[in-house]
């Protein structure tokens, strides 16, 4: 039998996928391949949220889960493989008439829904590892030109370095050092494009 392959997360924030023009981050799903034991978790890459022909032909299984730190996903993976390899072992291939499709044994199917019952619901606010996203709109103006050191002349690599350094403040102010703040290299672009060059 295949053995599961756990793809962990390598950064706390990996999951974090954010469109311009949408109200918040992609959802997130942990993902099994059920023929090549892959087990990882992304992002919905779909904003509409339909469905791919892997996904709606059963090749893979999805379960969403609310938008975590890298360090609680890479534990639920742990938690999920034994599962998974239920319905691995369950899984068969079959000729549906017009495609071939994954089906499910009665053990696989129930291994389906034990994983659905053993992760955190995407409504559930005390889930621990929770990654705390802030849209950099939503907190106000926080810094302006002078107090991010921002003018003119301000390159893109300073930009980024001092978005580094205004997120490690947010984090020590906050007590929260997973935070982040979606667009906030963006701002500071947006004060160095209103900001006159020094002479």
């Amino acid at each position: 039998m295949v053995k599961i392959a756990i793809i962990d997360c390598g950064a706390q924030d990996e999951l974090l996928h954010w469109y311009c023009g949408e109200q918040g981050p992609q959802p997130v799903h942990i993902a099994l391949d059920v023929i090549s034991g892959r087990l990882w978790a992304d992002y919905d890459a779909n904003v509409d949220g339909g469905r791919s022909p892997e996904v709606y032909h059963g090749f893979e299984r999805h379960w969403e889960i609310p938008l975590l730190t890298g360090d609680a996903v890479n534990e639920l993976l742990a938690q999920v493989a034994p599962l998974a390899e239920r319905v691995m072992a369950g899984a068969e291939k079959v000729w549906d008439g017009s495609n071939t499709v994954i089906r499910l044994d009665t053990d696989a199917l129930a291994a389906v829904e034990h994983i659905a019952e053993l992760l955190p619901r995407c409504d559930d606010r005390d889930v621990a590892g929770l990654l705390p996203v802030y849209d950099v709109d939503s907190i106000g103006e926080m810094w302006t030109a002078e107090e991010a050191g921002i003018t003119g002349a301000t390159t893109d690599e300073a930009i980024a370095a001092t978005a580094r350094r205004l997120l490690a403040e947010f984090r020590d102010g906050s007590g929260e050092p997973d935070a982040v703040i979606d667009g906030l290299e963006d701002y500071l672009r947006g004060l160095r494009d209103a900001s006159p060059s020094p002479c």
